[in-house]
């Protein structure tokens, strides 16, 4: 494992929270990002930085990335100065949600010399620098037994999904249906407490100690609404990616879906209300103007 060099391709706010686990690790470190500014705390510590993909894959024998669309995905590992063509790589793992169909295509489009795992991560920035995000794999159980001890650096729990390319993926899209299910319910509730006259505090106290807990009400409340932040560091335009996904997946399948088509139509009329590029927090606030109610303003006038 000491041996081993690595490279992690993609510093974005997820991407370098997890880069920063592997350059603490004291690890030979190499990254790349297409943003300069996100490369300047890297180059300040010493890590050494690529100018493209193919050149990390030029020196590094395991590859990760964390990249923000599934075109980019695929850009990275088969482009023209992707992974693919790097002279040094052995196993290249994708730590995004990129969907079944994605990974599929990335796991045949590499050569057999470069093993691909998949291994899409859950918990967020902050549990990505307190090692403790969660990470699903999927891909052969030998590269997964090579890339295991790497990824025991950036997460705290590791699970192998199987062999097949991309179930790991539907893991992480059923996870994250769950937990944007329970954003939403505990969003429309909230603003119905509002209209009602509930002291949001007083509530949320009650449904912590209650059946209707979740992750939402359990960190995301006290933390990015009733502080009045309204951020928790995910995106909504991610959020929309995701559950797209799903039910893109699901269609393949054949497997029909209830909630998360009404999920989706949520996410989206939040974004067309101009919430897009906010942090997904900012469905409350969508949510609340829905009812005459200005919710943003509220938490920060309880405060």
């Amino acid at each position: 494992m000491s041996q081993d060099r690595i490279g992690f391709i993609g510093l974005s706010s997820m991407g370098a929270a997890i880069a920063e686990r592997f350059a603490d690790a004291e690890v030979t470190l190499t990254v790349c990002d297409l943003n300069p500014a996100n490369l300047e705390p890297f180059k300040a510590a010493g890590v050494s930085i690529a100018a493209s993909p193919r050149e990390v894959a030029d020196v590094c024998d395991i590859v990760f990335s964390c990249l923000p669309s599934t075109s980019a995905s695929i850009d990275v590992a088969l482009g023209e100065d992707g992974v693919v063509h790097g002279q040094a790589v052995k196993i290249y793992v994708d730590t995004a949600t990129i969907g079944m169909k994605t990974a599929t295509k990335i796991a045949e489009g590499l050569p057999k010399s470069i093993g691909f795992v998949d291994a899409p991560v859950s918990g967020g920035p902050p549990g990505a620098r307190a090692g403790t995000l969660s990470t699903m794999a999927s891909g052969p159980r030998e590269h997964f037994d090579r890339v295991q001890p790497w990824l025991s650096v950036m997460a705290k729990n590791v699970f192998y999904m199987g062999e097949k390319p991309g179930v790991a993926q539907i893991a992480k899209l059923i996870n994250n249906n769950l937990s944007a299910a329970g954003r939403l319910a505990a969003f429309e509730g909230f603003v119905l407490a509002l209209k009602a006259g509930l002291d949001p505090h007083a509530l949320l106290e009650v449904i912590n100690v209650s059946s209707g807990r979740n992750y939402t009400t359990t960190d995301k409340m006290k933390a990015a609404i009733l502080s009045g932040s309204f951020k928790f560091n995910g995106h909504l335009g991610n959020s929309i990616k995701d559950e797209a996904l799903l039910i893109d997946e699901a269609s393949d399948l054949g497997v029909p879906l209830w909630v998360a088509p009404r999920l989706l139509e949520t996410l989206k009329a939040a974004a067309e209300s101009g919430y897009l590029d906010k942090d997904s927090m900012f469905v409350i606030q969508f949510m609340g103007e829905q009812a005459g109610l200005d919710v943003q303003a509220r938490m920060k006038g309880a405060k």
